[in-house]
This record gives structure tokens, C-alpha cells and sequence, in this order.
């Protein structure tokens, strides 16, 4: 019935080498009112198919939103949200220290990736 196609995935952290492309990908399928910073990427065959990014929302609060550019399996989306927030609780706020640090550190990210004006990231 299934075509045995090799799927090759990752997960890991996401680097500045990412940035332009995420940029791309956050601006496809995110609310552009709320605050991002990318934090984990899902790798389908060396394309990115999904992105976790730590957000602060319109009435302030952190959560964690997972965007998806392609079709992903039931069960991958789901190790992946895992791996998500298991990162997210265990290492993104321990590295920050606290929710507001971590807020203010999606607020400075947001801000240079973002730059007002006509510098750009290079």
C-alpha cells in the first residue's frame, strides 16, 4: 500500500545559518502580531518542514507555536512536539533564567532579525 520511499529527518537546534530562511518561513505561516524566536527545527531531507519557536502572544504570555511547512506524519509531529517543549522547559528557560528574561531575549531577537529602517541581516 506505502511506497518505501527512504525519509531521512532531524531534529535539532536552529543556527544562524538558518536565519534567512526562517525569516522566509516565519513570514508564510506565522500571526505577524506575535513576537518569535525560533528555537528547534524539524529537517525532512535537508528542507525544513517544521519550526518550534518560543512566542510571546498578543496578551503577553509564552507559548510555544510549532509551524509547519510541509505534510508530517502523525507520528513525527508528535515526537516533535515533545522534543519541543521538553527543550523548551528544560533548556530555553533554564538558559534565560526566567519567563520574563525569556520574553525580553524574544523581544531583542525579534528586534534584530526585524531591524526598522534599511539595514539588513547578513
Amino acid at each position: 500500500m506505502s511506497t518505501s520511499t527512504h525519509q531521512s529527518y532531524s531534529i535539532r537546534q536552529v543556527d544562524l545559518s538558518d536565519l534567512s530562511l526562517l525569516k522566509k518561513v516565519q513570514s508564510e505561516v506565522s500571526n505577524k502580531n506575535l513576537l518569535h524566536m525560533p528555537f528547534l527545527l524539524l529537517a525532512q531531507n535537508e528542507e525544513i518542514a517544521a519550526v518550534s519557536s518560543a512566542t510571546v502572544s498578543e496578551n503577553n504570555s509564552l507559548t510555544v507555536e510549532i509551524s509547519y511547512r510541509t505534510e508530517v506524519s502523525e507520528n513525527l509531529s508528535t515526537v516533535f512536539k515533545r522534543k519541543a517543549l521538553a527543550y523548551y522547559e528544560q533548556q530555553l528557560l533554564n538558559m534565560f533564567g526566567s519567563e520574563e528574561a525569556l520574553k525580553r531575549g524574544i523581544r531583542h531577537f525579534h528586534d534584530w532579525v526585524n531591524p526598522t529602517g534599511n539595514s539588513k541581516l547578513v
